[in-house]
């Protein structure tokens, strides 16, 4: 396993894929980490948002970190979703993560009715007591309804040995970036995600990449390979290309339909179902989207 490796540059977020009788398609997470490899991201993240955690049985989890650690082998880095409501189920999810191989977990606060600085500090430092491996700090208000400011974030990984990595998905990202940043002093490496949709802008303001399941993980290669290379315009160019399929995927609501369509499009998988009650898209939808792709050029062959 790629343990111990830093995680600078793009993580593909693998989508849980499922057969036609809603199974979970762990044959599947072979293509979908093939692509990653392909495509020279760093590594993938399984059981995020996007893997649609919150929908799979505690029962399915295992053998989806066994797959997706096996298909990674020990040049992709595996990254995996640990989040929990209690410390004790998080811990629990920390150590089996390990157990299984994973290079890093990743963590969004507890759902609290009326969220604290002290109880959410607790929360992750539970997880500092069960990991030998790095933190992600998941920064979503938009899931969790918990706000993290960087003072907090930086007090996090002061105190917290492990919490080495942000992935900030609270919007406006590139801003908060700068001020996380200011805050670290720069010692915490920060990833972007909300799709790709900033990934331009963020880089710029310090992001060191980041974990979004955006269909062609080729097209953020290429943005963070030209920006670290200093070739700001090739980046540009390349990100302002793309930027039409990237705010098309990201639709609030239907954002994994959509990006489930695509990956079948391009081989990845078998079947687009998403997890009820998750929407499906609609044939206007994917009308539309067929239209925009047919629009562009989706060559990635020159990036």
């Amino acid at each position: 396993m790629a343990a111990g490796r830093k995680l600078d540059g793009i993580h593909f977020m693998l989508p849980t894929p499922f057969d036609a009788n809603g199974e979970i398609d762990t044959a599947s997470f072979t293509r979908l980490v093939g692509a990653a490899r392909d495509a020279n991201c760093t590594g993938v993240v399984t059981l995020g948002v996007m893997g649609e955690a919150h929908r799979l049985t505690d029962a399915e989890r295992a053998p989806v970190i066994d797959a997706v650690v096996a298909a990674a082998g020990d040049d992709l880095t595996v990254t995996v979703g640990a989040s929990a409501e209690s410390g004790r189920a998080l811990a629990a999810r920390v150590e089996d993560a390990q157990s299984a191989g994973a290079t890093a977990v990743m963590i969004a606060p507890a759902k609290m009715a009326k969220p604290n600085p002290p109880a959410l500090y607790a929360h992750y430092a539970a997880a500092q007591e069960a990991t030998e491996i790095p933190i992600v700090v998941q920064d979503l208000p938009e899931q969790t309804g918990v706000h993290m400011d960087p003072a907090f974030i930086a007090r996090l990984h002061a105190e917290l040995p492990d919490a080495r990595y942000l992935k900030l998905e609270d919007p406006p990202t590139p801003q908060k970036i700068t001020r996380v940043v200011e805050a670290t002093g720069g010692s915490m490496g920060i990833f972007g995600g909300l799709g790709g949709a900033f990934l331009f802008e963020e880089l710029r303001r310090g992001a060191i990449g980041t974990m979004t399941g955006f269909a062609y993980p080729e097209v953020l290669v290429a943005i963070h390979k030209y920006i670290t290379d200093g070739d700001i315009e090739r980046a540009r160019s390349i990100f302002y290309k793309w930027i039409p399929l990237i705010r098309y995927e990201n639709s609030a609501g239907i954002s994994l339909a959509i990006r489930k369509e695509i990956m079948k499009l391009r081989g990845f998988t078998i079947t687009v179902d998403v997890r009820p009650p998750s929407p499906p898209i609609d044939d206007s939808t994917r009308a539309e989207l067929e239209d925009l792709m047919n629009s562009m050029d989706l060559d990635v062959s020159n990036l």
